[in-house]
């Protein structure tokens, strides 16, 4: 009778530690118990975002980051993947390549964390795609723009906007229809600027009459008026602009008028000259600046209008380009989430490779092509700023309207 109530005592407290341990995992929600056949907890999908959401840039941080939600809350009002609810989870870059690389570190150390994208600046984005590939992770690119990002031959890395080479596609187009007989550009002294160049711009100047000189300046430069100077010197006929941020943006042209530069065209690269900041800062100087650079999207499609209304009721201002991008990437990696015969890192990354869909970005489809890999030939326009708004003017068959030309500075 002894040993049998010893025995009972055992089994009982046995059955006490077996229910303990249950608990105890049931609390935690970093368990990577499942980890082995599925990368995010339970009924969730985990999204990593590595954005600049302190310093300088936070305000791109904030734009993409409500992007996400508006996109995420969509889905998981719709029944989500599969039944299985979104979750974005997001990491400071300070938009710094270092702090960059730690918060990428820390995402892809996360095993509920499916695929990764952010980034934003092209020098985080090229940090993030090198931590995302060498621990098997699949990044959407959704803006990083610097080539080298889909050139390194990257399996898991993904792109679906413009590289910085494409951004002038558009207007080489333009140029070809209307050859211009002389360019100044104004170009930053960094990856960017180099980009544009290098990967855009040289084959057509290489290829054609035209003549071509680039006037270089520093990020943050306070004084452009002696570079003002040398174009005006020069008399050209268009006036090219590129800048990463609208801060540069906005000193370019304010120097431009200082100077009375009065080409037929002032036209930005994308990047400082395509944000609402530009607008905000420039005032009245921006009218009839052309910028070329990614397309935004059809905005006669009902999808696109539905999302533009959204995002201003909500957000108390327009959609840009940033913010169109962010709500892209989430319908692409739930798109790729949907067909993955396996719900881990592995399967998102060869559902991605066999992507073919449309978004109110345009069409995506990731290809390999001169020296690409898992790059869609993303679309570009021409837009100009005509009473503070940004209009389509080329592509013909997507223009809101005619280009105005530059009549000179009031």
């Amino acid at each position: 009778m002894k040993s049998f109530r010893n025995l009972l005592i055992l089994l009982l407290l046995a059955g006490i530690f077996v229910i303990a341990g249950c608990g105890a995992g049931s609390e935690s929600s970093d368990s990577d118990a499942d980890s082995d056949t599925e990368s995010s907890d339970g009924d969730t999908l985990k999204i990593g975002a590595v954005l600049p959401m302190t310093g300088d840039s936070s305000v791109f941080g904030e734009k993409f980051k409500a992007a996400y939600t508006i996109a995420i809350e969509e889905i998981n009002e719709n029944g989500g993947v599969d039944g299985k609810q979104l979750e974005l989870v997001i990491e400071d870059s300070q938009e710094k390549p270092q702090v960059g690389k730690t918060a990428t570190e820390k995402l892809v150390n996360d095993d509920s964390i499916l695929a990764l994208t952010g980034g934003r600046s092209s020098g985080v984005t090229l940090t993030e795609a090198q931590v995302a590939d060498e621990n098997s992770v699949p990044y959407l690119i959704d803006h990083g723009t610097s080539d080298l990002a889909t050139m390194e031959g990257y399996e898991y890395v993904f792109r679906f906007n413009p590289t910085a080479g494409m951004y002038t596609t558009a207007l080489q187009d333009y140029f070809q229809e209307n050859p211009p007989t002389s360019i100044a550009h104004i170009i930053p002294d960094d990856a960017f600027g180099e980009a544009i160049y290098d990967y855009g711009m040289k084959e057509f100047v290489d290829n054609s009459d035209v003549t071509y000189e680039m006037f270089k300046f520093n990020s943050g430069e306070l004084d452009f008026k002696p570079i003002m100077e040398k174009v005006k010197d020069m008399d050209p006929q268009i006036v090219m602009m590129t800048a990463a941020n609208d801060n540069d943006a906005t000193q370019i042209i304010k120097a431009a008028q200082e100077s009375s530069l009065e080409p037929e065209m002032f036209i930005g690269t994308g990047g400082g000259h395509s944000i609402q900041g530009f607008a905000d800062q420039a005032g009245d100087l921006t009218e009839t600046v052309l910028t070329a650079g990614p397309w935004h999207g059809d905005k006669s499609d009902p999808q696109w209008q539905e999302y533009f209304d959204k995002f201003t009721e909500t957000q108390g201002h327009e959609p840009g380009e940033h913010e169109v991008e962010g709500y892209s990437a989430i319908y692409i990696l739930a798109d790729a989430f949907e067909r993955a015969e396996t719900l881990d890192r592995d399967g998102v990354k060869e559902a991605l490779k066999e992507t073919d869909m449309d978004t109110i970005f345009g069409p995506i489809k990731f290809e390999d092509f001169d020296g690409y890999t898992n790059q869609n030939r993303g679309m570009t326009e021409i837009a100009q700023w005509i009473d503070g708004k940004m209009v389509t003017v080329y592509p013909e068959e997507y223009a809101e309207a005619e280009i105005v030309p530059f009549e000179g500075w009031d």
